[in-house]
Order: structure tokens, then C-alpha cells, then sequence
């Protein structure tokens, strides 16, 4: 996704700017929050070697990083079918399922 484009700076304005005050306000993610201390509190009870622990944090960083983002293209797919959706009946002139109803 070219990075420069109207819709990725569109997608990191929300992302940026209003993410953390829904994520603060979001039951699943803030249950998801504390469903993650306990594993933090084991992994420090084990006392693992610092190489260890280094390699389980580059491991689970890169995990992160893949899911943010296919996230982050999630959003910008759905933002571009909404777009695909609100324009394609003016653009084609024909109508479509759903047509109205947004």
C-alpha cells in the first residue's frame, strides 16, 4: 500500500489519533489486557537466562507485528468497500443490493 495515499493517511489519522481512547473504552480488549498478566507473571517466575527471555520477546514482537498488521490492511479493505460501496451505483448508474440502506 502506497504510503502516501490519501486512504493510509486516513487509516493512520484514526489509528493514531482516537485508537487508544476505544481500546480504553472496549470490554474485549481490556479483558484481553489482563487475560495476559498471568503468563507474564509465570514467564518471570521461571527465571529464565536473558537470551531466553530476549528470544521470547522477538518472538512474540514479531507476532504482534504481524498481526497489526493484517489489522491495519483489514481496516483499509473494509474502508475501501465501504468506499466501493457508496460510490459503485453513482459511478455504474445501475442499482445495487443494499443500495440505500447506508
Amino acid at each position: 500500500m502506497n504510503k502516501n495515499s490519501l486512504l493510509y493517511q486516513l487509516m493512520a489519522m484514526r489509528m493514531n489519533g482516537i485508537m487508544n481512547s476505544v481500546a480504553e473504552q472496549d470490554e474485549d480488549y481490556q479483558a484481553s489486557l489482563s487475560a495476559a498478566d498471568p503468563y507474564i507473571d509465570q514467564l518471570k517466575a521461571l527465571h529464565l537466562p536473558k537470551e531466553t527471555r530476549q528470544l521470547i520477546d522477538d518472538c512474540v514482537s514479531a507476532h504482534v507485528a504481524i498481526g497489526s498488521c493484517f489489522g491495519r490492511l483489514a481496516y483499509m479493505q473494509g474502508f475501501s468497500d465501504c468506499r466501493e460501496l457508496l460510490l459503485a451505483p453513482a459511478q455504474s448508474g445501475k442499482e445495487v443490493p443494499g443500495h440505500g440502506l447506508l
